[in-house]
């Protein structure tokens, strides 16, 4: 109680705060984790916590160097206690979009006051793209904390600015890789435009920051250079984020994605808070907000990836020009009381709204249940060396719950990396290489239609997935 009077909060923020809590708490253990990349950090941390291998990870009997380590070293510290499991390797997620949530809105409770802090975390905590990463075990919701703390270090007057910074960009780094060159040339813009003066008296914490961002990093990249070699390295500075540094011509996807995910109605309160920055640009506090909220979709933009998480980092910087926007707005009529209703009316309605049809399904989805079904059975079915054929792209949910070794074997596929043809898969069943297969049953009538000279048993395991075994 002594901790919530020192930090001077309006009663309301904290059953708003109780509120957040539980949205990302809610049964989050419960659901399956989601195939792609909340299973495939879920199965990465599995294999941590069996080797001990801290360094150079392996997915699915392989070597796997898709992202940097730190999301993966938290699971796996989550997991020490009572074993991995959906809880386990989401609690990072969820404690980090919380976190997110409550600065949010306390700074713009503090900055522009309680109403203008409740529509702010009205359309962080309702923002259905923020809400899914914050309660599915991935790395965005990890990385948008750093980054939003670089906007407090970078104001900020404390006396390890400097080195905090460099931590925190080396910690950005190890969570998503490249992403860490957002919030860093932001930082470098800041430095020449107020700090240039100041160049000489800030050269040693310059290069304090430097020391502390790269010495980390170095360090990880030498032990995987040592135990893989220049392959290590190669995909974490060059080959990193799939893709996503690769350039495209401009597309409006990102301007879509931000106006849905602000829930259509906020998205101009939002263009009116940036607009108003904009006119207080020659203040840090609002320079940097509008480089952080618009920086970032700006590049991804010109990237060839297009995925509506990306923008993740920048949604707390939204809510804050939207706090901001609020703020002027009821200022412009005098504080009416009849405007300051009218605002809160119109609040609660799209809030109310939201959290019933984008967020409670969010809260209450299962969509690999019967897949996990299917996956835990078949681990009862095989041996630890056989190898399972799943007869669709979404295997990674089977090679959690499997525990085995499986290929993915969709009607057009390509045999390569983790991927059979449908004419290899037949031969190696012919071969009695390959015994199990798993899939839709759906999916496993239309690969029978296709080898009507292979015999198989089937085991029906719910109304969607069937296993077979090759006789």
């Amino acid at each position: 109680m002594d901790l919530f009077r020192r930090l001077n909060l309006h009663p309301i923020l904290y059953f708003l705060f109780l509120f957040a809590a539980y949205i990302a708490f809610y049964n989050l253990g419960k659901a399956p984790l989601e195939n792609w990349d909340e299973a495939w950090y879920a199965e990465v941390t599995k294999q941590i916590l069996r080797t001990g291998e801290l360094i150079t990870f392996s997915w699915n009997g392989m070597p796997w160097m898709e992202k940097p380590p730190l999301y993966m070293w938290l699971s796996s510290l989550f997991s020490l206690p009572f074993g991995i499991s959906e809880l386990s390797v989401r609690l990072t997620s969820a404690i980090a979009g919380l976190a997110a949530i409550f600065l949010v809105t306390i700074y713009s409770y503090r900055q522009y006051g309680l109403i203008s802090s409740f529509l702010a975390f009205s359309t962080i905590t309702l923002n259905n793209i923020f809400i899914w990463r914050t309660r599915t075990g991935n790395i965005d919701t990890l990385v948008t904390l750093l980054i939003f703390a670089t906007y407090f270090l970078i104001l900020s007057k404390i006396k390890y600015k400097y080195p905090l910074l460099g931590i925190t960009f080396a910690a950005i780094f190890l969570t998503k890789g490249a992403l860490v060159l957002f919030p860093l040339i932001i930082f470098i813009l800041h430095e020449i435009v107020f700090k240039r003066e100041e160049f000489k008296k800030n050269l040693k914490d310059y290069i304090k920051l430097t020391f502390l961002f790269t010495t980390p990093i170095l360090a990880w990249l030498l032990l995987g250079y040592s135990k893989v070699g220049m392959e290590f390295i190669r995909n974490y500075l060059v080959n990193s984020d799939q893709g996503a540094l690769k350039l495209d011509l401009f597309k409006t996807d990102y301007i879509s994605y931000a106006y849905y995910s602000l829930q259509r109605r906020f998205f101009w309160v939002f263009l009116l808070g940036a607009f108003l920055a904009l006119k207080l640009v020659r203040d840090r506090k609002y320079f940097l907000l509008l480089l952080f909220s618009f920086l970032l979709p700006l590049e991804l933009s010109f990237a060839e990836r297009s995925n509506n998480w990306y923008l993740t980092p920048s949604m707390p910087f939204w809510s804050i020009l939207i706090a901001f926007g609020t703020y002027k707005f009821i200022k412009f009529f005098n504080n009416n009381k009849f405007v300051i209703l009218a605002v809160l009316l119109l609040t609660f309605y799209v809030s109310f709204k939201t959290f019933n049809e984008n967020i409670i399904p969010l809260m209450n989805t299962y969509s690999t249940q019967k897949q996990t079904e299917a996956s835990l059975e078949i681990k009862k079915l095989t041996k630890p060396n056989e190898t399972i054929v799943r007869l669709d792209h979404l295997y990674p949910a089977t090679v959690y719950y499997s525990d085995r070794k499986v290929i993915a074997s969709p009607p057009e596929a390509d045999t390569r990396s983790f991927f059979i043809s449908r004419n290899d898969l037949i031969l190696k069943i012919q071969d009695r290489e390959i015994k199990w297969i798993i899939g839709t049953a759906k999916d496993m009538e239309a690969f029978q239609s296709q080898a009507p000279d292979l015999q198989f048993k089937l085991i029906k395991i719910n109304d969607e997935e069937i296993i077979a075994e090759a006789i």
